[in-house]
């Protein structure tokens, strides 16, 4: 971009320059604080929490995000009261309105930025800018941040331990070690419970159902595994996407087909149906696994019961589940072929504090006159 900035109400001052930009030199605005969120995400509704509590019972129901971990939020309300020194801090619905705009799966188009006179941030959760047009906040001196989040990363390791848990047998031969044995013992005795159906990940076809962020990170662990990767979603990714993470694309009726191993990564339908019923679980290849990090209502548990029963898949690892608690009567708890875990895969919720910790610094930074201290977007994609 070439040619002077137009001039913004409360654009920063003596901020660092974009690229083919010039440097701004408008005095920081004075305008109290307005945030807008453009999804309902579950963190980015805790953000919205922390901004607005101000009772004893608000408070408490922030914290009570975090159970059964305690939280310290002594940082995040001292932020947010330097935050509510500028003129005031509130939470708007109207996005043309927002000094900050906070997405995670929304869309920032040019027609949303242009609409937002007052606009200073957009804030995404997440490390990929596509859904920012980000030539169009360049033009319009507004500054873009997207924070990789470590929950994802988790979440991907997750995926990946559920897989070795099942191809090493991980709960059987947990149990037959603290089971003990009466046989005399020697210095090595290999196997000595005599587990069967033992493997491994290296040469296996994993196929990943959407290659979003979660997906991604998960096709590159497995990669390192030696695993081939196929994966399918909404949308085909850029040929240079598709070498860069090492994958194929293949339409959800071939993956299934051909993956050793399918791991899912697409958000929940809705109320729509699964994404893995009955016909699609069927069309699996005999013996696969199944991996499921993402909603539990992506699978027909039923369905998939019976394919593990009658043998025609090999295992399931799920983190996940149709119902959260699991009864425990729940017919899956009674199969050695399941690896269960109580939703975790994401780890402690306590992480996501320093992610708020991330975007108020960011708000605040750019609100004083500077840029995005975490994540900032300088190019286009």
């Amino acid at each position: 971009m070439s040619g002077p900035t137009p001039p913004r109400r409360g654009d920063p001052t003596e901020a660092p320059p974009r690229p083919g930009n010039p440097r701004r030199t408008e005095h920081p605005t004075v305008d109290p604080l307005r945030i807008a969120f453009l999804d309902d995400d579950h963190v980015l509704t805790l953000v919205r929490g922390l901004l607005t509590a101000r009772t004893t019972s608000e408070w408490q129901a922030v914290a009570d995000f975090f159970t059964p971990d305690l939280p310290d939020l002594a940082t995040v309300r001292a932020l947010r009261a330097e935050l509510g020194a500028h003129g005031g801090a509130s939470v708007t619905v109207r996005p043309e309105d927002a000094t900050v705009l906070v997405l995670r799966r929304g869309t920032a188009d040019r027609a949303l930025l242009e609409a937002a006179p007052s606009l200073r941030l957009v804030q995404r959760l997440g490390a990929r800018s596509t859904a920012i047009d980000l030539e169009a906040a360049r033009a319009l001196g507004i500054e873009v941040s997207c924070l990789p989040r470590p929950s994802l990363v988790r979440t991907a390791e997750h995926a990946l331990l559920l897989m070795l848990a099942l191809v090493k047998r991980l709960p059987a031969a947990d149990r037959a070690v603290r089971a003990g044995s009466d046989r005399p013992g020697q210095e090595v005795t290999y196997n000595w419970a005599g587990l069967t159906g033992l493997g491994g990940l290296a040469g296996r076809t994993l196929g990943i159902v959407g290659l979003g962020e979660v997906g991604s990170l998960v096709a590159e662990r497995a990669r390192a595994f030696g695993m081939h990767l196929l994966y399918t979603g909404r949308t085909r990714q850029s040929r240079a996407r598709e070498q860069e993470l090492g994958v194929s694309y293949r339409p959800l009726p071939e993956l299934l087909a051909a993956a050793d191993v399918v791991s899912l990564h697409v958000p929940g339908p809705g109320g729509g149906a699964p994404v893995l019923g009955p016909a699609e679980i069927a069309a699996m290849r005999p013996g696969a696994l199944l991996v499921n990090t993402g909603r539990g209502r992506l699978v027909d548990e039923r369905a998939l019961y019976e394919a593990l029963v009658e043998g025609r898949l090999g295992g399931a690892g799920l983190d996940v589940h149709g119902v959260e608690p699991r009864p425990r009567t729940d017919p899956l708890c009674a199969l050695d072929s399941v690896v269960l875990t109580p939703h975790i895969a994401g780890g402690s919720r306590v992480g996501v504090l320093d992610e708020v910790v991330q975007i108020f610094e960011n708000v605040r930074a750019v609100l004083a006159g500077g840029v995005p201290v975490h994540g900032r977007v300088v190019d286009t994609p």
